[in-house]
């Protein structure tokens, strides 16, 4: 069995910006680890070219799926045969520095860690040398709003505390395989498909808490990571910045942060905090959903979707909300001490 397997998902990105994170991947120095590439369904191949530059390295494999099964499926699939005490599953665009992993992998000493990641940033540094956050864990807001802490502030060391953090973004986040082996849906369903792209990392990350795993943030670990879809900077208190940002967005993406997010809370959330919180998450939900509807207006497309898919997601709720480990009041801690 390897110590790790690290899985990068390409969909239609180009071969120079995979090629950069592969080989950073296999810069690794780690002994007993292998990196594969994994085609999901896209219009062209790169595949001669990928396997002309990596084919020789024996810790290098090359996978492909028939269809695009999204992130997600892409990564399930290399998840659930990996022979690896622990998978990482990569974004194309990022690049770990070569003691990522090993930095990282240092927590799992403790039993009840099940993820972790390190520091994420913007991959270019400003002119005095500093760089922009691009995360440092996921937190969740009294009105379930979710984000990584920190994005888009100055590193100036303000999180190079180790800490437990609600959860880790998928972006390049180190997940111990037996923990995924017990919250997992069905026979190889650690991601839900059902969410396909966006917010799954989230929905993952609020199992395993709910499991009462931990989830742990290691600032000395840095992975530089370029995120095509940013929050706004200043949020609603720069309105015009905000709309320009939010008009920025494919309307795909758009419509899959909305219905995720929401189907996330609804599977997920319960017990006296959710109670407590009702008031906030409903009137944060309409408020978006109505913002959404004035400046992206195709955004009631994925109304349809999001009902077909409410018994799906209910059903698994069910099943998380059978198997829990903790309670509402030790959840809601999380919430109330929420920052960004």
């Amino acid at each position: 069995m390897r110590q790790l397997a690290i899985n990068i998902v390409r969909y239609n990105q180009e071969f120079s910006l995979l090629e950069r994170s592969i080989q950073a991947a296999l810069n690794q120095d780690l002994d007993n680890f292998e990196v594969v590439l994994t085609e999901n369904g896209s219009s062209d191949s790169i595949k001669g070219s990928v396997l002309e530059r990596f084919g020789g390295d024996p810790r290098f494999r090359y996978a492909e799926n028939a269809a695009n099964l999204g992130f997600a499926g892409g990564h399930n699939r290399f998840i659930h045969t990996a022979d690896a005490e622990f998978v990482l599953p990569l974004n194309p665009d990022t690049q770990l520095t070569p003691e990522y992993a090993r930095t990282v992998l240092v927590v799992f000493s403790d039993p009840f860690v099940a993820a972790a990641e390190g520091k994420m940033l913007k991959p270019v540094p400003l002119p005095d040398g500093r760089y922009i956050l691009d995360g440092t864990g996921m937190c969740l807001s009294r009105a379930r709003r979710a984000g990584e802490r920190g994005q888009l502030q100055i590193d100036d060391r303000q999180f190079d505390d180790n800490t437990n953090v609600f959860g880790v973004s998928a972006t390049a986040a180190i997940y111990r395989t037996s923990a995924l082996e017990r919250i997992k849906h069905g026979e190889a369903e650690y991601f839900d498909e059902d969410l396909f792209t966006y917010w799954e990392d989230l929905d993952l990350a609020w199992r395993l808490r709910l499991a009462g795993f931990e989830c742990r943030y290691v600032p000395g670990a840095i992975v530089y990571h370029s995120r095509s879809a940013n929050q706004s900077r200043d949020g609603f208190t720069r309105i015009g910045a905000f709309i320009a940002n939010t008009r920025s967005l494919s309307l795909r993406v758009v419509q899959w942060d909305w219905r995720n997010h929401l189907l996330t809370i609804i599977k997920n959330d319960f017990g006296s905090s959710l109670l407590r919180d009702l008031p906030r998450i409903a009137l944060r939900e309409l408020a978006v959903l109505a913002y959404l509807c004035v400046v992206r207006p195709q955004i009631l497309l994925a109304v349809p979707e999001f009902f077909r898919l409410l018994p799906r997601i209910l059903r698994k709720r069910k099943l998380v909300q059978g198997s829990r480990a903790v309670s509402s009041r030790q959840m809601g801690q999380w919430f109330e001490g929420a920052r960004r």
